[in-house]
């Protein structure tokens, strides 16, 4: 009885000192992850969010679905899809829907997070600000955030936030519980967690992935006073779109208590209403004829950091999307998240490939996620057959 009471109060003792040293968030963070078998946030964590919905098209405009029924998967691709848990893979060409597949008991309307695919959306929205003329990327963030004016911004750009090249030290280790992104993803008042952080050196030459600067760049979204970051992605781009269904952003506090997107992931969506986000993206931001984007800033934005800047030499990357080529040398740009949520966009040949699922290989392959390369020549491989 004493040993039982003993081990009582020392955990209480713990719980109490996590909260009150800023760390309660994790004992949620434990309810969504070790204890639903997972040792990370996963994709279909969407009832443990406050959410900001993002409605769908007043008229939509569904996909023309043409499936080819000979488009099979190898056994090797079919064993890569069952060990890292894929849950959708589309294939589509220009509007029309060529090939589909659910796994893990996802339908065509199953909602999903995106984890940083999202980063591109929030690199879109800004291109909206961009062509308003409410923003100059090549402008110092501290125009439109003063806390960096000065030694606090060492000059950063917009355009270097974008490229994630802000040399400001916010750390991107997913599996520590009381490190940054943890403390992004699971506690409330974002912003607060944001206002300490400022640049350490000269930015621009390095390369350093930080969903921090994604933060920022919804922060200075949300400043313009022009509507949350949901109401500019969902007025400007999901109803021309045509979205089929409502998305939601996750926030760190209730919608009604005025809550900040979270806008580096927790953006949950339907597979085929990602695949909008790739269509756009290889028509350079026009919409069936109407041009949403910029188209300059869209070309900026599929730019490669080391075509755009002496003094970096990141080919892979742009604005807040990864880049890279066909084995045949065509290139290609990929929205892509934590778990290997993917969207793939090949201008030359107008294709979408969307990739959901529950894991994804770590590996690498240069630069790039080598899950990006393997996916792509899946879906290139199923147009030949």
């Amino acid at each position: 009885m004493k040993t039982t009471r003993t081990i009582l109060i020392i955990v209480a003792a713990v719980v109490a000192l996590s909260y009150i040293t800023g760390h309660g968030y994790i004992w949620g963070g434990l309810v969504e992850t070790y204890a639903r078998g997972w040792n990370n946030s996963n994709i279909d964590d969407i009832e443990f969010r406050d959410l900001r919905t993002i409605a769908a098209a007043e008229n939509p405009s569904p996909w023309v679905a043409k499936k080819s029924w000979n488009m099979e998967f190898t056994e090797e691709e079919m064993a890569w899809h069952d060990e890292y848990m894929s849950a959708s893979f589309l294939v589509l060409h220009g509007d029309t829907l060529l090939f589909e597949e659910y796994w893990q008991g996802h339908d065509h309307t199953t909602l999903t997070n995106s984890f940083s695919a999202c980063k591109s959306i929030v690199a879109l929205a800004l291109g909206l600000a961009v062509s308003d003329g409410k923003v100059n990327v090549q402008n110092e963030l501290a125009d439109y955030l003063p806390r960096f004016a000065g030694d606090g911004g060492r000059g950063l750009t917009v355009q270097e936030a974008l490229q994630m090249r802000s040399h400001i030290p916010f750390g991107e280790d997913y599996a520590n519980p009381f490190g940054f992104m943890a403390k992004a993803y699971y506690r409330g008042d974002i912003q607060g967690l944001l206002e300490p952080y400022r640049v350490e050196e000269t930015p621009g030459s390095e390369w350093k992935y930080e969903g921090g600067n994604t933060m920022l760049l919804g922060e200075l979204i949300a400043g313009l006073d022009e509507g949350s970051l949901s109401q500019w992605v969902e007025t400007r781009l999901w109803n021309p779109m045509g979205a089929q269904h409502d998305a939601f952003w996750g926030l760190d506090a209730p919608d009604e208590e005025g809550g900040i997107e979270r806008c580096f992931a927790a953006y949950y969506a339907t597979s085929r209403d990602y695949a909008r986000f790739g269509k756009l993206i290889n028509h350079q931001g026009n919409w069936n004829g109407k041009q949403l984007i910029d188209s300059t800033y869209m070309a900026e934005m599929l730019t490669p950091i080391a075509a755009m800047s002496d003094e970096c030499d990141a080919e892979h990357y742009g604005y807040q999307i990864w880049l890279g080529e066909t084995d045949s040398g065509m290139p290609f740009s990929c929205m892509e998240g934590l778990r290997g949520q993917m969207v793939i966009s090949v201008p030359l040949l107008d294709l979408v490939v969307v990739r959901t699922g529950y894991k994804k290989d770590k590996r690498k392959e240069g630069p790039l996620p080598s899950d990006i390369r393997r996916v792509l020549n899946m879906a290139l491989r199923l147009l030949e057959q």
